[in-house]
């Protein structure tokens, strides 16, 4: 089903409400949508985005119940993620004349996704495109999420097509409308907090950049956001746009930030001996240092914790060779985040081998930290001196946190 949301503007796309793990990693509670608009002016009609592969009949159906294919000139490809652009071969199929809008970035995902010749448009922001009676502006905003990201203004209906930027994996069967000013009370709850979560597990990790995006998008009046999930924000979108910003602004907090996050895994305490030692020289030198038994503690309070730290320290034990668990689960939650030149250092307690330390550094590599100083590692239970050298390896790495 189709609806017009603004004067000859229509949302086209598809619901998937029965999704329950959307990329593989990130549950979907209420579904999702792949949104798809189409606007139609005087002298040229225009496709912004298409839909996800698998719902290419359903897709082209609720396009030609607004306009047929072959009327349509221009499709905007916002960004190359399947979910967007699935449907984009079959609609060049149907109308080899459409020129695609994209940024440059986008051509070289463009010729590896079609595998076909096809007209083009290289977009730089502030370009416009003049559809008769109706203008639509192009912005150029890589990383969000992605490196080809672009937005699209309406300028007459004041409507910002916002790709994934406030986007949220958000749909339900109790309304028929896409806008979110149709929503009950409960709903519209349940639709904050997916807007929410969508950010925290998919946007996040661009804090730099949302920033960066927001700062060229503040010249516009913003009447509407239409992004490429989830509901049409007609209803106070200027609300969840400052949300953003207060978000992205934990970026500058970090940059300003002399915090360290410290992670541990203790099998018989030793670990957790040694990490009270590091943390009060940590402490010491003046660095306010949080702390994470990573076998008790909400993940979601650790991630908070290091999004806005300036370094990251992992204490743990080894278990079979390896760092247990908890640390691992840890370290794969990093992935909503950006911690790419993130100050980080290891310690820990172990047995007979003391792998799972190696290991901590290696993942630490593989993610572009900063190791600052090499491990502290102790066999067993430490003694006294140990714990001694424990405080002053905290306390040379509080040093390199402030310098």
């Amino acid at each position: 089903m189709t609806q017009k949301i603004a004067n000859d503007v229509y949302w086209v796309g598809v619901r998937d409400a029965s999704l329950v793990v959307f990329d593989i990693v990130v549950p979907t509670e209420h579904g999702t949508t792949y949104n798809s608009y189409l606007i139609k002016g005087e002298k040229h009609n225009v496709l912004l985005d298409t839909s996800k592969k698998d719902f290419s009949e359903t897709y082209f159906a609720n396009l030609e119940e607004i306009c047929p294919v072959k009327e349509i000139d221009y499709v905007v490809v916002h960004h190359t993620e399947p979910d967007h652009s699935g449907a984009l071969k079959e609609l060049l199929q149907r109308n080899p004349d459409i020129t695609v809008i994209h940024s440059r970035p986008c051509r070289k995902f463009l010729d590896n996704l079609l595998n076909q010749d096809f007209k083009s448009w290289v977009i730089s922001s502030g370009d416009t495109l003049d559809l008769g009676g109706k203008t639509l502006k192009f912005f150029v905003t890589p990383f969000l999420h992605w490196p080809d990201t672009m937005m699209s203004y309406l300028e007459e209906e004041q409507i910002l097509f916002s790709c994934d930027f406030m986007g949220a994996h958000y749909t339900t069967e109790k309304t028929d409308s896409i806008l979110n000013s149709a929503l009950s009370e409960e709903d519209h709850k349940d639709m904050v907090e997916a807007f929410e979560f969508y950010y925290s597990m998919i946007m996040r990790p661009y804090n730099e950049h949302i920033l960066k995006a927001i700062k060229m998008l503040d010249e516009l009046e913003i009447r509407m956001v239409a992004p490429s999930h989830g509901m049409v924000m007609d209803k106070n979108p200027q609300q969840f746009y400052e949300w953003y910003r207060e978000k992205a602004n934990n970026y500058l907090v970090r940059l300003q930030s002399k915090r360290a996050t410290i992670v541990y895994a203790s099998a018989y305490g030793n670990t957790a001996r040694v990490m009270e030692f590091v943390r009060e020289g940590m402490e010491d030198a003046g660095v306010e240092v949080d702390v994470f038994d990573t076998s008790s503690a909400p993940m979601e309070q650790i991630i908070n914790s290091i999004e806005l730290a300036s370094a990251v320290v992992f204490g743990t034990s080894t278990i079979n060779a390896k760092a247990p668990e908890p640390i691992f689960s840890v370290i794969a939650n990093l992935v909503v985040l950006n911690v790419s030149g993130r100050k980080a250092a290891v310690f820990g307690s172990f047995g007979w081998s003391g792998e799972g330390i190696t290991m901590c550094e290696d993942l630490c590599r593989a993610m572009h930290m900063k190791l600052e100083q090499e491990p502290f590692r102790v066999q067993m239970t430490p003694s006294d001196e140990q714990l001694d050298q424990a405080r002053e390896w905290g306390y040379g790495l509080g040093l390199k946190v402030l310098g």
